[in-house]
């Protein structure tokens, strides 16, 4: 049978993407005249790229352990952005089951050409229809797609975490997207029981293939909560599966709603998760920004 051997969960925000000295070319919200927090006149420039590099350090470790784990297939749990799924069909899961499938990891804010770091994926199309299959014998319905309609391929919840994690594209992938981010979305319970299914049907598939199942996306954002951070890290450190899933849609908004993407990966992996480190990137003296995380769970 296939094995859950291990999971990971990064943040997956532009400010990775781009070095502290362009983070002016983001949406820092100046419309809604957000009143100024005095105790980020700390955030000088040199914090910020510390933050930064601190950052790069972390994926790096993530890499590594990735490298480690060497699994055969990556399970990658994002969210869609109006990229592939719409308002004509905004499903609250749906699974990638195609044989292959693209992912530009462009940059429009450096005005990146279209066609610029596409990368073409292997997808293990069979575990994916398992998974479809599966999910419903669980009391699921989960949508699934053998196209993508975005040009860019798969949204950048996926293109940006399988660049820095996997960039050479040698291992077969299965693309979840969450409706983490449009309203009426998917409850904290409802990802913490989809996690648990998804690791059932994992390991009841007929195959030896080795699984890291990827969570992508958080943590608090556009307006960086650290409290709410600072609970859920520790959630996530003590295996607290009752936290994670009475967390309120309240607070689950904008990016902070791709939290359901770790709530999805940390149940699936059922043990005591491993912050690797934790950086909130303030860009504005008003608050916003990204908060970054990155993590993984040894399974047994």
């Amino acid at each position: 049978m296939a094995k859950l051997i291990g999971c990971l969960a990064m943040s997956h925000a532009p400010q990775l993407m781009l070095n502290p000295d362009h983070w002016g070319l983001l949406n820092n919200r100046e419309k809604e005249r957000l009143p100024d927090k005095p105790e980020l006149d700390r955030e000088t420039a040199e914090v910020k790229w510390a933050k930064w590099n601190g950052c790069m350090e972390a994926i790096a470790k993530l890499r590594q352990k990735l490298e480690a784990f060497d699994p055969d297939v990556l399970i990658v749990v994002g969210d869609d952005q109006h990229e592939n799924l719409v308002d004509d069909n905004m499903p609250p899961f749906s699974i990638y089951m195609g044989e292959e499938v693209e992912a530009r990891d462009r940059l429009r804010y450096l005005n990146q050409p279209k066609s610029e770091n596409r990368t073409k994926y292997r997808v293990d199309a069979k575990l994916a229809g398992a998974l479809v299959a599966g999910l419903m014998d669980e009391g699921f319905d989960p949508a699934y797609s053998k196209r993508t309609r975005y040009d860019g391929g798969l949204g950048h919840a996926f293109a940006r975490v399988l660049k820095f994690l996997t960039p050479d594209a040698t291992r077969r992938i299965i693309p979840v997207m969450v409706n983490t981010y449009y309203p009426p979305a998917p409850s904290a319970h409802r990802c913490a029981q989809f996690g648990v299914a998804l690791a059932k049907l994992i390991d009841r598939f007929p195959s030896a293939d080795r699984v890291v199942v990827i969570g992508s996306g958080g943590l608090s954002h556009t307006k960086i909560d650290e409290q709410l951070d600072e609970r859920f890290i520790r959630a996530l450190q003590h295996n607290d599966t009752d936290y994670m899933s009475a967390m309120p849609a309240s607070v689950l908004v904008e990016g902070t709603s791709e939290i359901r993407n770790w709530i999805v990966t940390a149940t699936a992996a059922n043990c005591s998760g491993t912050m690797v480190d934790y950086f909130p990137l303030y860009r504005t003296r008003t608050g916003v920004g990204c908060a970054m995380g990155f993590a993984y769970w040894q399974l047994n």
